[in-house]
């Protein structure tokens, strides 16, 4: 999922979620962390939502996020946890290289 600021930043959406009826997302802010976005400050540019992602609480979420304990950290701006968020992302892009069909096969 990606959505875009007033000032043109896309940002990549990695959990929504609702606070009191209000639905929010959790992006990907580079060098920073995750940082929370009211759906009505963004325009939502990809809605679809790739990947695994769990329900939890009061929301749905990237599944390394919950399951590595991330989330609290991203949203703190932690560096480590940051370094290991974007390593768990890069895996995730190899896993779905190695997952397309070969170009030979057809």
């Amino acid at each position: 999922m990606r959505i875009k600021e007033k000032d043109g930043a896309l940002i990549d959406v990695y959990a929504v979620y609702w606070i009191n009826g209000k639905l929010y997302f959790y992006g990907l802010i580079k060098d920073y962390g995750l940082s929370a976005f009211d759906v009505d400050e963004v325009k939502v540019v990809d809605s679809s939502m790739s990947g695994e992602f769990i329900f939890f609480e009061d929301g749905v979420f990237f599944k390394p996020l919950i399951a590595e304990g991330l989330l609290d950290d991203l949203i703190e701006e932690d560096l480590e946890s940051y370094r290991r968020f974007i390593e768990i992302l890069k895996e995730k892009e190899k896993e779905k290289e190695k997952e397309k069909i070969d170009p030979d096969f057809y």
